[in-house]
C-alpha cells in the first residue's frame, strides 16, 4: 500500500440511509454512519468462488479495515452498484423499495 489517500472530491456522495459503505473511485474506503434496519438475503455461488472470496478477506481484512465478513460483502456489492449507476444512471442513485424480484432468471440469458 503506497499510504495515499483520496480527496473527498473523489468519493461518491452516499446519503446516510442508503448503505454501511462508501466507496471512493479511485481511493480507500471510507466508513459512513451505519444503518439501523439491516436485513438478511440469500444468494447462491460456486464453492470455487466463495473461498476464493474467503481467501481474500482472510488475507486482506487488517489491511482494508473490514471488522466482518458480511462488511467485506457489503463493499463489494456496493461497488458493483456505484459501478452500475454510473454506466446507466448517469451517476445517480437509483431509487430503490421493497418490492420483491421477480424469481428466476431473466430470459435470454
Amino acid at each position: 500500500m503506497d499510504g495515499s489517500a483520496s480527496s473527498p472530491s473523489e468519493e461518491s456522495p452516499v446519503p446516510a440511509s442508503s448503505s454501511e459503505y462508501r466507496v471512493a473511485v479511485n481511493g480507500p474506503i471510507a466508513q459512513s454512519k451505519p444503518v439501523k434496519k439491516r436485513t438478511t438475503i440469500t444468494f447462491y455461488l460456486t464453492d470455487a468462488m466463495r473461498n476464493r472470496a474467503r481467501a481474500a478477506y482472510r488475507q486482506t481484512s487488517f489491511n482494508e479495515r473490514d471488522t466482518s465478513w458480511s462488511e467485506m460483502i457489503n463493499k463489494a456489492l456496493l461497488a458493483e452498484v456505484q459501478r452500475r449507476e454510473i454506466v446507466y444512471n448517469d451517476g445517480k442513485m437509483f431509487v430503490g423499495n421493497d418490492d420483491p424480484l421477480t424469481p428466476g432468471r431473466p430470459i435470454g440469458f
